[in-house]
């Protein structure tokens, strides 16, 4: 028996690349920020630290869903 999705969700783009891509390399550009930071190669107050942390957990999650979303239910590029 068939059966067919009640509806076909695509991965929203964003200047051509699926927004996905964006996240990763956002992310990339924010571990290496929190990495020069925690080392105290750039110097920052430790806010700016803490607060990139929690950003890189927020945008990590949605990275992951997305992902576990295109790899599990089927969302298309």
């Amino acid at each position: 028996m068939l059966t067919f999705p009640l509806a076909v969700v695509t991965v929203p783009f964003f200047h051509g690349k699926p927004i996905n891509i964006w996240f990763g390399l956002v992310l990339a550009v924010m571990i290496t920020f929190q990495l020069l930071t925690g080392l105290r190669v750039i110097k920052v107050p430790n806010r700016v630290h803490r607060y990139n942390g929690i950003g890189i957990f927020a945008l990590a999650a949605a990275h992951g869903l997305i992902g576990f979303m295109v790899w599990f239910e089927g969302w298309i590029y």
